[in-house]
């Protein structure tokens, strides 16, 4: 039945005693040495013997083999899953870590709040000004570019049939309020920023869910 003769139970002892002596498991505190692994092996080999008289030798050492690989394996599965998750899904992402051109109107909302709760308004009112010219493009308002500018914006959202004239009309309300609070010689504060959040909002954007209100 089988091609190749298989290990003694010496050798599969001293196999265990490797793997579980290697770095991978040294957390745990004095870890196991080979003597000891040695007589749990003789004991577990004898109480193969004991469960099931009457097989031979090497139907044992194939059943204690088996059953040992099954004890590992769970050993391990036990570890992997007690380890902290690393991978791409294991934390939610960070929108200031994606490049500008890949960022999307929720990305940039987030931001704006972020930036607002640090008080740094204009900053805030940028991120917010980005995420309200993607909201227009995803619903078909306007074509983003990066080089058009806010009265670029306000007249393809003003000449097109997608948005009714109300939001038309608080569109062109938010860039003018955007381009006075961010670019004006006044100091901005935290009511000001408020007041170019809500317009925003009245012309569309969804910036009350991602400020957290």
């Amino acid at each position: 039945m089988f091609q190749q003769q298989l290990p003694s139970a010496s050798e599969v002892s001293q196999t265990l005693a490797d793997i579980l002596e290697g770095p991978e498991f040294q957390a745990f505190e004095g870890g196991l040495s080979s003597q000891v692994l040695a007589e749990l092996w003789v004991r577990f080999w004898d109480w193969v013997r004991g469960m099931f008289p009457g097989i031979s030798d090497t139907q044992a050492e194939l059943l204690t083999v088996v059953i040992a690989a099954v004890c590992l394996g769970a050993v391990a599965f036990v570890v992997l899953r007690s380890l902290p998750q690393t991978g791409p899904q294991s934390a939610p992402q960070d929108p200031t870590a994606v490049p500008d051109e890949h960022r999307s109107a929720r990305d940039w909302l987030r931001i704006a709040a972020e930036r607002a709760r640090a008080s740094e308004y204009r900053h805030a009112a940028t991120a917010l000004y980005q995420g309200f010219v993607l909201t227009l493009e995803r619903r078909g308002a306007v074509d983003f570019h990066p080089s058009k500018t806010p009265g670029e914006y306000a007249l393809e959202a003003a000449g097109g049939g997608v948005i009714d004239e109300r939001e038309k009309a608080d569109t062109a309300r938010f860039i003018r309020s955007f381009q006075e609070f961010a670019f004006g010689s006044e100091t901005p504060t935290s009511a000001g920023y408020r007041g170019l959040e809500r317009l925003a909002g009245q012309a569309g954007c969804a910036v009350a869910r991602e400020s957290g209100k």
